[in-house]
């Protein structure tokens, strides 16, 4: 027996999918430190097998308006239990709950939209209003073809309600400048940085001595690092190289808000210098 899952967003958000930064999986927002998955050409068993292949992750999406009018994500009952552990059964549950996406949005009124079943709509007539709605979620392939600019809506979910309220909270990602204490490595940051370059192998068509790359990641409340993305016109190779580096490197000390731990975003500026 399939299972239906029904997900809302009460407050749709404002950030703006053109302002974006394009990366290989999507696009990646500033403000929450995560890529987003355009869902807008994807048939509804593309969009199910999505979600159930990252049924951990916290993600973020975009959707036409009129394909979340009436959207359902069936989950087959076999994959909570077949091949998965007790505990990851949680996961799913808390990933469909809540990080499968900040699925709903509001119309030009600010109506919000339940999500209650998902309709493939083909070769939409041009005169067809189209909005967007993206939550938090990840961008796959786009369809070349001429439409209507979509308008853009976000927001922070609401649980379903085969879910009890309260039993999970959706850990937020701060920006670094607005923390009372900023995260650092343990090794301390002249270490770090004598770790890079180090450590740094210069890409055989670089013909600079030296060079600046920017590196935007999070800083967990465990020290590690995640989200790592390429920033401030970067190349990509040697943002990748710096990216490599950086994943060898120590843990870091996670920022604290209010004389607490929090996860939080972090841009670090490289100087590398090319040897002879």
């Amino acid at each position: 027996m399939e299972t239906n899952y029904k997900i809302s967003i009460p407050k749709p958000c404002t950030e703006n999918w053109d302002k974006m930064t394009p990366n290989d999986t999507g696009r990646f927002c500033m403000s929450c430190s995560k890529t987003v998955v355009d869902f807008t050409a994807m048939m509804p068993e593309e969009i199910q097998h999505f979600f159930i292949q990252n049924q951990t992750e916290r993600i973020c999406g975009r959707f036409r308006k009129s394909q979340l009018d009436n959207i359902t994500i069936q989950i087959p009952s076999r994959v909570l239990y077949a091949q998965t552990q007790y505990h990851k059964m949680f996961l799913l549950a808390l990933f469909i709950a809540m990080g499968t996406t900040l699925f709903s949005c509001a119309d030009k009124d600010g109506n919000k939209t339940k999500i209650d079943k998902v309709e493939l709509v083909d070769n939409p007539e041009q005169n067809e209003s189209v909005s967007v709605c993206y939550g938090h979620q990840i961008e796959s392939k786009k369809v070349n073809s001429k439409k209507p600019l979509e308008r853009t809506i976000m927001g922070a979910l609401i649980a379903p309600d085969s879910f009890e309220k309260g039993s999970f909270e959706y850990d937020i990602i701060y920006n670094s400048n607005d923390l009372d204490i900023l995260p650092v490595p343990e090794d301390g940051m002249k270490k770090l940085y004598t770790f890079l370059n180090k450590n740094y192998i210069t890409p055989n068509d670089t013909e600079e001595k030296q060079k600046k790359i920017f590196i935007l990641f999070v800083v967990e409340k465990d020290g590690t690092l995640s989200n790592f993305n390429i920033v401030k016109n970067t190349d990509q190779k040697s943002g990748a190289e710096a990216i490599r580096v950086l994943k060898t490197a120590s843990k870091w000390i996670p920022g604290k808000l209010n004389n607490r731990i929090v996860r939080s975003s972090y841009i670090l500026p490289i100087l590398i210098q090319k040897i002879k």
